[in-house]
């Protein structure tokens, strides 16, 4: 007796509640996390930056006020040069009439068209922000340190000393800059090789049993350094062109950077940057969507736009270790 087969009886169709996508999870980005955010009512200004020095002067016995006389007076020096230009970033997705009639559940043109330039928005700014930052020849509070030349390689079991070069970049910055860097960043990498160093294994393996190893999580490393925060970048980028075979790569690998940075807009403070976004074309946040509608072209357009600039404010309150690891 003829049977219908299993081609008779169902056609394939796309599933409604499973898509799968490729992008950096949000908690693989450091570059919001490491400056505060300044809003500022201009495209550009300036910052002043007190001379460094003034605030450590002992005028020693030149302070002594007979009776009857005035106190010595003393003052300050301002330099009024530094400034910040928050540039427009801004990319966007055209969406036909015909291709969002013709869409099929799961897709959802809008949404899939947000997540798209946002994510293009959070890897512009982690890739300037190691670009700018998570390089040599900026940070002088410590001169920069390369894996090559001026200490023994973390990744080197044996020979190297991690937690005395970091204590070292923090005693560096805090006799710099008055205040002890507490925020650390580093690339995925080096915080691979970090976690499993023996220098801080030893320190905190007192509890450690069979069952229950020893282990240096992030929390752990900070509190032995004193720092509030660790942060481990994560996120990658496209290093091939558009249309050749993919390659990934991480946006910060083998480096490491601390700094000092203050909770928020500060004044009388060394905060070592601050990322400026232009509050009145953003609407309050560093980055916003808008859209529109062509209706000659018959097409909706989705932008997302940013008006930002990071910038170091003060250069003596970081230090960076270069190609720490391999």
């Amino acid at each position: 007796m003829p049977q219908p087969d299993l081609g008779d009886v169902h056609v394939n169709a796309l599933l409604t509640n499973v898509s799968i996508a490729y992008r950096n999870p949000q908690e693989h980005y450091i570059a919001d996390r490491m400056f505060p955010f300044v809003p500022v009512d201009k495209q550009s200004d300036i910052y002043p930056v007190y001379t460094r020095g003034f605030m450590y002067a002992d005028e020693g016995q030149r302070m002594i006020r007979a009776p009857g006389t005035r106190a010595p007076t003393t003052g300050w020096a301002v330099d009024n040069t530094n400034t910040y230009r928050c540039l427009n970033y801004a990319i966007g997705v055209e969406i036909p009439d015909e291709l969002r009639q013709n869409a099929d559940v799961p897709f959802d043109m809008d949404r899939d068209a947000v997540q798209l330039i946002t994510a293009r928005q959070a890897i512009r700014r982690e890739r300037a922000f190691a670009a700018d930052f998570i390089a040599t020849g900026l940070w002088t509070g410590q001169a920069d340190k390369a894996g090559t030349t001026d200490f023994v390689k973390w990744s080197d079991y044996g020979g190297s000393d991690p937690f005395t070069d970091l204590e070292d970049g923090l005693d560096a910055v805090e006799g710099a800059s008055g205040m002890r860097p507490n925020r650390i960043a580093m690339g995925a990498i080096t915080w691979r090789r970090l976690k499993h160093h023996p220098d801080f294994i030893d320190r905190i393996k007192g509890g450690a049993t069979g069952g229950n190893p020893a282990l240096v999580t992030r929390q752990l490393l900070a509190g032995l350094l004193e720092v509030d925060e660790i942060l481990v970048g994560r996120a990658s980028f496209r290093s091939s062109d558009e249309g050749a075979s993919l390659t990934l790569a991480r946006i910060i690998d083998d480096d490491l950077l601390m700094i000092y940075a203050t909770p928020g807009p500060s004044l009388l403070m060394p905060a070592a940057g601050y990322t400026y976004y232009w509050r009145p074309l953003t609407g309050g946040g560093i980055e916003f969507v808008r859209r529109g509608r062509q209706d000659r072209e018959r097409y909706d357009w989705v932008e997302s736009h940013s008006y930002f600039d990071q910038v170091a404010t003060s250069v003596v309150s970081g230090a960076f270790f270069s190609d720490a690891v391999d």
